[in-house]
């Protein structure tokens, strides 16, 4: 065997020269025994040196960039990313609640002037709003329907005039269109680009319409995927406030996107050329290459669902043109101030119940304002930002595994199945008593079962309990992200309204009026009902803080929480609650049931009182 005379843990060019030079000196001491600076030989030593050099860094970089937690290129992060399962953002829209309002002539006799209902508006969503400041464009992402009255405010203005007021969100995006030529002959995986900057998602791809009436095409996370998750409209919105039903919808066009490092972004269709059916092409064991020839075992491409290319299995791939409708927007200019979205596009403004001689009056006097500022706009994901998301894409493969994800995923409902409010996932117990299962009992327990108490809003932001329609929509979304082991049980949870009163000594030299006041304000913003979660207790010591901190209190004699209830359920919850019973060292727990605290009418619901200081 050879003496192995190379050493392989050369690194930089001092270490190649170095090892170089002696590697002369031990095998070549009588024909190169020069090693001065000046000596031509040294030269090729450096020149060798500088060659292994750069070739150890580069393949210690190329090492380096196959790692999501080391690689430092845009490109290899974006591959990597997706390969772990998150997609990358190259721009985020800023989000805003807008004011909008509307005129409306008044109708009736005088002392009993009503809104005339012939002039409700609906402004539809995607309505464009303007910033004055920077001509940032804000797009509304629900309608306005001026005729739901259930959430708007009337303000008598005259004996001509009502102003209605409704809000509604909405992102700083802009709605563009583009058009790609696949040729008229489908290719398999065809990809198309879309070169733009701070895109934030594809809206819409459409082509000619086909024999079958279908000219849409689908978005899915990767193309396997052939079924989505699609919407209904709800007929019956104006009783249970939902807009649209959950529908899972079979889509054979479809197609993915990925972003490339120059902020490109990629379509890629699928691989089906044929508008057969699959049901019609994978029975027959051809397509798949089964038995074909004898003694020759072909498993692997059984399981392989890419080696019938020419089925719809990833998709139909496209012909003609297609016309894509896309956003673009957000990035840190689109933060702008409060009151400075002021201009709306009211074109598309529609009266359903006819309007009337004073239309064109109405339609010019809808307005909108942002009554708090425009946040969370900002540029696309950073290098730490892409590793650690990814890293978190990885683990949870957007499944859902612990209880906290569960209420997130429930919490996450898209608007258009409805709003949950609350909610709270818990062990189900019921489950967990049954017993043991033997030969003659059927129910079997199931340890993975959960239960998911939740509640819903009203018009008005109060609770209430959520809808069968709400439950079904739901169910059906949690499904997607369910463990397949799990059992979800959704249930209604409670709502226990209350009320507070309390008295308090004001110092000296304030106004009583305006302490009170300041201290009914801070009581609010306290039990906002954004702050209360399922099961929380009242703290009475941090009510007794917050009444302290208020200008001009002295000390508070006394809090005492009430408990309202309405055993019609029409204006207060229809379950009564033992408060006193339920007070445990200055803390108010909720009942064993989960359930949570509101304050239902904050303005009549909180009382105080001024009183003197006694020793």
């Amino acid at each position: 065997m050879a003496e192995n005379r190379v050493s392989y843990l050369n690194k930089t060019f001092s270490d190649f020269k170095s090892n170089l030079v002696n590697y002369a000196k031990t095998y070549f001491p009588n024909t190169y025994n020069d090693f001065s600076e000046a000596n031509p030989g040294a030269l090729f030593i450096d020149l060798a040196s500088y060659v292994g050099d750069v070739t150890s860094f580069y393949t210690d970089t190329q090492i380096q960039e196959t790692f999501l937690l080391y690689a430092k290129e845009k490109e290899n992060l974006y591959a990597l990313s997706y390969m772990f399962g998150y997609r990358p953002k190259v721009s985020y829209a800023s989000n805003v609640v807008l004011d909008i309002y509307q005129l409306i002539p008044t109708s009736g006799s005088s002392g009993n002037l009503v809104p005339d209902p012939a002039y409700y508006t609906i402004i539809p969503e995607n309505t464009v709003c303007t910033s004055n400041s920077n001509g940032t464009k804000f797009l509304t992402i629900e309608k306005v329907d001026f005729t739901f009255t259930g959430s708007t405010e009337v303000t008598f203005v005259d004996n001509d005039y009502f102003l209605l007021r409704k809000q509604v969100k909405a992102i700083s995006a802009e709605i563009k269109t583009t058009s790609i030529n696949f040729g008229s002959t489908p290719q398999k995986f065809s990809i198309g680009t879309i070169k733009d900057t701070n895109i934030l998602q594809v809206l819409q791809v459409t082509s000619p319409i086909d024999d079958t009436g279908v000219n849409n095409w689908y978005e899915v996370p990767y193309l396997a995927q052939d079924t989505l998750l699609t919407t209904k409209t709800n007929p019956n919105y104006q009783s249970d406030g939902v807009p649209y039903l959950v529908n899972y919808q079979r889509v054979p066009r479809r197609f993915v996107t990925r972003f490339l490092s120059d902020d490109t972004l990629q379509l890629e269709f699928g691989a089906g050329v044929t508008n057969a059916t699959d049901g019609t092409l994978l029975p027959n064991p051809d397509n798949i290459q089964l038995g074909l020839v004898p003694g020759i075992s072909n498993l692997s491409n059984n399981f392989n669902k890419a080696t019938p290319f020419f089925t719809q299995e990833y998709g139909l791939a496209p012909s003609s043109t297609l016309i894509i409708k896309y956003l673009v927007g957000g990035g840190v200019i689109s933060n702008v101030s409060s009151n400075d979205i002021t201009i709306i596009n009211t074109a598309t403004a529609t009266f359903p119940n006819g309007g009337g001689g004073q239309a064109a009056t109405i339609i010019s006097s809808i307005a909108c304002s942002n009554p708090n500022p425009a946040s969370g706009g900002r540029n696309g994901d950073q290098v730490e930002e892409l590793r650690n998301n990814a890293l978190y894409a990885y683990q949870s493969q957007l499944r859902a595994v612990t209880r906290e994800d569960y209420i997130v995923r429930a919490l996450s409902l898209p608007t258009d199945y409805g709003s949950i409010a609350k909610a709270y996932v818990t062990q189900d117990v019921a489950s967990e008593m049954l017993p043991t299962p033997t030969v003659a009992t059927t129910e079997e327990r199931n340890p993975l079962s959960l239960d998911m108490y939740i509640l819903a809003y009203n018009n008005n932001k109060q609770l209430i309990t959520a809808s069968t329609t709400l439950k079904q929509n739901l169910a059906a979304y949690i499904n997607q992200f369910r463990m397949v082991t799990d059992a979800i049980n959704i249930k209604d949870a409670f709502y226990i309204n209350i009320g507070i009163n309390f008295d308090v000594v004001i110092q000296s030299g304030y106004n009583n009026n305006e302490v009170i006041t300041n201290c009914i304000i801070a009581l609010k913003d306290f039990f906002n009902i954004d702050r209360w979660t399922i099961n929380q207790p009242i703290v009475l010591s941090d009510v007794n803080s917050v009444l302290l901190k208020t200008i001009g209190v002295q000390s508070v004699t006394k809090i005492e929480i009430i408990n309202k209830q309405d055993n019609t359920g029409t204006t207060y919850s229809q379950y009564a609650y033992d408060i006193l019973g339920a007070t445990r060292q200055g803390n108010i727990y909720p009942s064993i049931d989960p359930s949570v605290f509101e304050v239902r009418y904050p303005d009549t619901d909180i009382q105080g009182r001024v009183v003197p200081f006694t020793i």
